[in-house]
């Protein structure tokens, strides 16, 4: 039955993806299929995946994808390095094969993207209509939980078992009920919708087009948040809202008319927060209380501390324990519940280390480059980045495949020459 759920918001994505585009930008309708796939030899080959290997059989019989690039090159042989360290542990390998295959995916990706002169307004049209397409899905799913959860697909209580809504018991302690899509974790799912988000609200910001279309693809968004209750989420999301708002701001030419419109959102939440303020308390505290504090014996902050003294006090904080592997070692029996402590743990700081500022630098060397071109409407990338490297702080996922491709997008996509941004300069 998953797989029902799973062709309806592949379709209903499609369906939204009015401009034609290239075949390969499709890719990224499949990026938010994360937990289900083809098991083969004790692989699970998700649906990107085989699109991938389409993508990669293209580059090579376009002569392509025959030169690595060096931080490529250096990210697998330090891998490499790391697990015989490590002692070849099979999680760890399959897990560093799968982030490998994934980048030499995007890679190819961007190879074969030379050639696309519209680059950046494909990308736009297909990560906004599969942030529509899946938020259409899984708000009928969660609608479906509350009215009848036995709908096959919908709920589940296993961690494994197929099922968009998911009950477990959180760090603290806590039952809980959160909403995880196709995805293992519920604080997952958002990261696959965040860049048709980031670019539906450049679209309503900056350039005011396909309104209805854009503000649904948020509104969507916004449900698929507060259902998944990611708290780290909820906070990004906020942020990168007011950024944008005050950039907008900033690069208006009728200011007046975005100071009415601000006073106006304030005026609003103002009454709204009046009238309401106890329900929003209320739902607030829930939101962000129902589940074990930072601090907290089994908070984030504590798991975190707890793991890495146990690799200084061990002596494997040079080179790690291998990847997945910390919960198996410390009393305290808990994963990182954090993607970049996880590389730090799995492959010790000195390869972790440098993989975490590969991926910190991307983004930091592209917006010197489009600052230096005047352009504006990469902020909804950069935003999609930030706020997606910021979400899987609360969450063990080294082969976040939306992460993973925009930062090869960022080192070495040749969109700032695009057909689709010339004549579009920044002011």
């Amino acid at each position: 039955m998953i797989w029902m759920w799973i062709v309806a918001a592949v379709a209903i994505s499609w369906l939204f993806c009015r401009k034609k585009v290239a075949w390969y930008h499709y890719i990224w309708m499949l990026l938010p299929i994360e937990m289900y796939g083809v098991n083969i030899a004790g692989a699970m080959l998700k649906p990107y995946m085989i699109f991938g290997l389409l993508i990669i059989i293209t580059c090579f019989t376009k002569g392509k994808g025959t030169r690595i690039p060096i931080g490529i090159f250096f990210c697998a042989f330090a891998l490499m390095v790391s697990d015989i360290l490590n002692g070849l542990v099979t999680a760890s390998i399959m897990q560093h094969v799968m982030f490998l295959f994934i980048l030499y995916t995007a890679y190819s990706y961007v190879l074969l993207a030379q050639e696309d002169e519209e680059f950046l307004d494909s990308m736009r049209e297909v990560t906004v209509a599969t942030t529509i397409g899946y938020g259409l899905v899984f708000a009928i799913a969660y609608t479906l939980y509350i009215l009848r959860p036995d709908i096959p697909g919908v709920y589940t209580t296993d961690r494994y078992s197929t099922g968009m809504v998911l009950r477990f018991l959180s760090t603290g302690g806590a039952s809980i009920v959160r909403f995880r899509g196709f995805c293992i974790d519920p604080n997952s799912v958002v990261t696959t919708l965040i860049p048709g988000m980031a670019f539906s609200l450049q679209y309503l910001i900056y350039e005011k087009k396909n309104i209805v279309k854009n503000s649904l693809a948020v509104l969507l968004y916004v449900v698929v948040m507060i259902a998944s209750g990611s708290r780290m989420a909820l906070i990004c999301t906020l942020l990168m809202a007011v950024i944008m708002l005050l950039a907008g701001y900033k690069l208006a030419e009728n200011k007046g008319r975005w100071v009415l419109l601000l006073m106006l959102l304030t005026l609003g939440g103002t009454i709204i927060g009046t009238l309401r303020f106890q329900t929003i308390a209320n739902s607030l505290s829930e939101f962000m209380g129902s589940r074990a504090g930072l601090n907290d014996k089994a908070g984030r902050v504590t798991i975190w501390k707890y793991n890495i003294s146990w690799l200084a006090n061990n002596g494997r904080l040079l080179i790690g324990v291998g990847q997945n592997q910390i919960f198996k070692l410390t009393g305290m029996g808990k994963e990182c519940h954090n993607t970049w402590l996880e590389w730090i743990c799995g492959t010790g700081i000195l390869i972790g280390g440098g993989i975490i500022c590969w991926f910190i630098s991307a983004p930091l060397r592209f917006a010197r480059r489009t600052k230096q071109l005047g352009l504006t409407q990469y902020m909804s990338l950069l935003f999609a980045y930030v706020t997606t490297a910021v979400c899987i702080t609360t969450v063990d996922n080294i082969t976040n495949s939306v992460l993973i491709f925009l930062m090869i997008v960022f080192n070495y996509g040749n969109i700032t020459s695009s057909k689709s941004v010339k004549g579009k300069g920044g002011k």
